[in-house]
């Protein structure tokens, strides 16, 4: 009976293995947000042998305790690369129920939604609205060359004990950050516009709401060259934050995300390639190296050329982390509107 037992449990092992090395290999070859966690996770030293410990003698009750804190890890970061649901975050819990994938096992979604990674929801505004704003011609010195607003106010920086997230139609501290960013760059000579206008009070229709305030930006301020959706990364805490260390300070980076679900999305990969390039010349490592794509979305993206999703930091990151990242941001932006 010993050795049956023992044999269905290797069996069992391996057939786990087999499966988790598939679904591994399906995310990665499928999708290139499992790249970025991949690479993510690259960077941590998880020891994964102590996962398959399971009473093994000897072992004090620390070291019981250590294993059974090691197997939350690798349970976290498995369902995560897998599923798309982040323990740590009860929204991932039923946002695919709203958002289902719609090609591959219906369970297997990526950060929300396999090919929509900030999970922009269903959109009422049509995909064939006629709106589009190209630039207008810059004639003052006044005129505002950069628009800042934010879809998901309620975002926050929990690395200092705070909460990741305010109540919905509440600003959190990511709007803090946006005006931040404002603020820099107008005392940096680059004009540029803050709205705090609350688009998240009914999480998934966020994208409906800050579409209207987009629009409005742009109808207010035609010369925009940029127009930024400012956001924080979401993580499962077993992922651990990102962070590089410039101007001898812990600064949190800077991903970019584009909508491809936008006829002239290719212009808008054009301009962040552009500011990814001067990025890394002035401040290496400020900026993910990969942007990240989201061929089932738009994220307002198609209202304007230079309309760009930007997620600083994550809920990981502290408040501190993600204000050291605007001066070298702003440092970027203006070297590229420069251009």
């Amino acid at each position: 009976m010993f050795y049956q037992n023992t044999w269905v449990k290797t069996v069992g092992i391996i057939l786990f293995l087999a499966v988790f090395i598939f679904f591994l290999y399906f995310n990665i070859t499928h999708d290139s947000s499992a790249r970025y966690l991949i690479g993510l996770l690259s960077e941590k030293s998880i020891p994964l042998e102590m996962v398959l410990l399971e009473g093994a003698p000897g072992l004090s009750q620390p070291q019981r305790e250590y294993i059974n804190q090691v197997r939350y890890s690798a349970a976290g970061l498995g369902m995560y690369l897998l599923t798309g649901v982040n323990i740590s975050d009860p929204r991932t819990y039923f946002l695919a129920f709203y958002a289902p994938p719609k090609e591959g096992l219906p369970w297997i979604g990526w950060t929300y939604h396999p090919n929509d990674p900030e999970m922009e929801g269903s959109i009422l505004e049509p995909l064939d609205n006629p709106f589009y704003s190209e630039p207008a011609p810059v004639t003052s010195e006044h005129d505002v060359l950069v628009g800042v607003y934010h879809t998901h106010n309620a975002e926050s920086y929990a690395g200092d004990g705070g909460k990741d997230r305010v109540n919905g139609g509440e600003n959190g501290n990511v709007v803090e950050l946006g005006k931040l960013l404002v603020d820099v760059m107008n005392k940096n000579g680059i004009p540029a516009y803050h709205s705090a206008t609350v688009n998240d009070k009914i999480y998934i229709n966020a994208y409906d709401y800050s579409y209207q305030t987009a629009k409005k930006i742009l109808q207010e301020h035609p010369t925009i060259r940029l127009l930024l959706d400012v956001h924080r990364d979401g993580l499962p805490t077993q992922v651990g934050k990102s962070s590089v260390t410039i101007n001898n300070k812990e600064t949190a980076k800077v991903m970019i995300v584009i909508g491809q679900k936008n006829p002239n999305w290719e212009k808008n990969n054009q301009i962040a390639n552009k500011i990814l390039a001067i990025g890394e010349e002035k401040y290496p490592g400020l900026f993910f190296p990969k942007i990240r794509y989201a061929s089932e979305a738009r994220y307002n993206q198609h209202l304007t050329n230079g309309a760009l999703l930007f997620e600083i930091g994550s809920q990981l990151n502290t408040p501190e982390e993600a204000k050291a990242a605007v001066e070298p941001l702003v440092q970027v932006l203006k070297a590229y509107l420069q251009k």
